[in-house]
């Protein structure tokens, strides 16, 4: 047998694999269920926010709005040079529930979300902290449902992927590649079911703590200078076998990242490694995989066996798209173009790593 052939062999097995991954977090759809809270705990909603003036008025009302009402809204407005904190001291003049607090200089060491969260953290007065990001959107029912999931599941950390809004097609070419590398190489649940800390994930965008746990650790101090502070932390939980879960947002808490191709391949360049390690390498393995070997398979495997391969791979992005509420058009049938723009990102993440110049809403992480 040719190396192409034992080459190809690797190829299916690996889509194979990722193709049982899909087909198992479709089935048993990790999705935050409805819930009835035991008591009535005070929930500190903590929103870091830096230069939010586009989002920061919607999520608040929103907040207001919520079926679960003993809670708190704590604003940190990280030296926004915006009117993000004229916004939020209009909605408080009208509302006790709402806090502003006005952002120091950003001490050394520090990436400014994480020394944001950290100062909201000690100003919350919650039994729970729920840290939101300024641009997600949330239904009445998230609180709520929510905190009823962590007191049934006896949880020190509830984390969730919004639902994410894609409205031009450059973000649909980026965007829908995060949740494919997600929901096809980690089964959700077993984040819940295992203690292994290879099985962590959390997402920075929603993230619930039992506030005495927290204190107890001060968290995002000990992340204060980690880009991937929700992976960073995730992991920290699993070491000490504190039991955590991570579901997919779907009809509780959205948002629209990013308005554009370019906004998009920005964002995710500081991030993308996380997915795989931290490694360069893999991630860039995992890329030239998924774009080339198709084309290998098609050359190293008789008919059935290519069938079997391309079944087994569009079926996964089925599933990935349905369990996203994603658009199946561009996830299937223009699935080489999103690998291609996923190369791209790659390649953007590759030369962000060997400069480490990177620019983010004006502060260099």
């Amino acid at each position: 047998m040719s190396p192409l052939f034992y080459i190809s062999i690797f190829l299916l097995v690996f889509v194979a694999f990722r193709f049982v991954v899909a087909l198992v977090n479709y089935i048993t759809q990790p999705e935050l269920p409805f819930g009835e809270v035991v008591g009535s705990p005070m929930v500190s909603i903590l929103i870091p926010a830096r230069n939010e003036e586009q989002n920061i008025q919607e999520l608040i009302k929103s907040l207001l709005n919520q079926t679960y009402t003993n809670l708190e809204i704590i604003v940190y407005n990280d030296q926004s040079t915006d009117s993000t904190a004229s916004i939020v001291l209009d909605l408080a003049s009208t509302n006790s529930q709402i806090k502003l607090i006005q952002g120091e200089s950003l001490p050394s060491g520090w990436l400014g979300k994480n020394h944001a969260c950290y100062q909201l953290a000690k100003s919350g007065n919650g039994n729970f902290l729920l840290f939101l990001d300024a641009d997600v959107s949330v239904s009445p029912n998230l609180v709520g449902n929510a905190l009823a999931f962590m007191q049934r599941k006896k949880l020190t950390l509830l984390s969730m992927f919004p639902r994410q809004e894609l409205r031009s097609t450059g973000e649909k070419l980026v965007v829908p590649s995060m949740n494919w590398i997600l929901l096809t190489l980690l089964i959700l649940r077993l984040i819940y079911w295992s203690e292994r800390r290879s099985l962590s994930a959390a997402n920075g965008q929603m993230m619930m703590f039992d506030a005495n746990t927290y204190r107890q650790n001060d968290w995002h101090q000990r992340v204060m200078k980690s880009a991937v502070e929700d992976i960073a932390i995730s992991r920290m939980v699993k070491k000490q076998k504190l039991k955590m879960a991570t579901l997919l947002g779907t009809d509780d808490i959205s948002c629209r990242m990013y308005g554009s191709y370019h906004e998009a391949i920005t964002g995710f360049t500081k991030n993308v490694t996380a997915f795989f390690g931290g490694s360069i390498v893999v991630t860039l393995l995992f890329a030239l995989l998924g774009t080339v070997g198709p084309f290998i398979v098609l050359f190293g495997l008789p008919f059935p066996l290519v069938l079997l391969y391309f079944t087994m791979l569009l079926s996964s992005r089925v599933f990935v798209s349905k369990l996203s509420k994603q658009s199946l058009y561009f996830n299937v049938l223009l699935w080489p173009l999103q690998h291609f723009a996923f190369l791209h990102l790659v390649y953007k993440a590759l030369a962000f790593s060997n400069s480490k110049k990177y620019v983010w809403k004006g502060r260099r992480i």
